[in-house]
């Protein structure tokens, strides 16, 4: 038995492939991190498996599990990671089961206003945070609205995507246990953050005095949201999807600010 384990984790090392035990995982958007955080304790309530929740950006979790660390499941903020592992035959089809749009938040001291919000990002002296393109899909939906606001003000894009500060989304952290909007704003890295709404709701709770506005419907663009199961994936990874497609999950998700 000793020998055949040695072959086993020896071949596992010559194949790449990680090898690990315990509970199942789930590769998580780090803005779900609340969100998931319940939807599993009320799944496990039910009697359903524990799954491990590993966060980080969509794009930078897609890289891992192409790279071989395959997870049970993976909840992206994008279709466009899901679609991209699901042609590479590493995870089955994906369902779409949330949506989350852009909104900004200000530092103590700075109201947003709904007709003043194009002026307030775009005010050279304005410190424009925002999570990294690319890496993570709320970057790329940030980029998609500074092309709208460009629609409006041309010239905008170049703009704001050059005074962007890139603080978030730019790799895997498993250290990181909470939302990094509220550690920012404190350390006065930026004056005005783009993120999600439900990241501004959360940070707002974190931090007295910071102000958060949904963007105009017409530059805004919603984040979509889908999860999908590997192919080796055990029953378990199907169920809890339909969990989280239940009426019970759209709950938990509606009640953190997800539509």
């Amino acid at each position: 038995m000793l020998k055949f384990l040695q072959f086993f984790f020896a071949l596992a090392v010559f194949l790449g492939a990680p090898v690990w035990a315990g509970e199942p995982r789930i590769f998580a958007a780090g803005s779900l991190r609340l969100a998931m955080a319940e939807l599993i304790q009320s799944y496990t309530d039910k009697g359903g498996a524990r799954f491990e929740p590993v966060y980080g950006p969509s794009g930078a979790l897609r890289k891992q599990i192409e790279n071989g660390d395959v997870p049970d499941l993976f909840a992206s903020a994008s279709p466009e990671h899901t679609d991209a592992l699901y042609q590479a035959g590493i995870m089955r089809k994906a369902a779409v089961f949330a949506h989350n749009a852009l909104c900004l938040i200000a530092r103590p001291g700075i109201r947003v206003n709904r007709e003043k919000m194009i002026d307030l990002i775009l005010d050279p002296q304005v410190r424009l945070g925002t999570s990294a393109p690319k890496s993570d899909p709320a970057g790329d939906y940030t980029w998609q609205l500074f092309r709208e606001i460009d629609k409006q003000r041309p010239g905008a894009f170049k703009t704001l995507s050059e005074k962007a500060l890139q603080l978030t989304g730019i790799e895997v952290d498993k250290k990181q246990k909470t939302l990094p909007y509220a550690a920012i704003f404190k350390e006065k890295k930026v004056d005005v953050f783009i993120t999600y709404c439900t990241n501004a709701a959360a940070t707002a709770k974190a931090i007295p005095g910071l102000s958060w506005l949904r963007f105009p419907d017409d530059v805004n663009n919603s984040g979509t949201y889908a999860i999908s199961a590997s192919v080796n994936a055990t029953p378990e990874a199907e169920r809890f999807i339909a969990f989280v497609l239940s009426p019970e999950g759209k709950r938990i998700l509606t009640q953190y600010g997800f539509n």
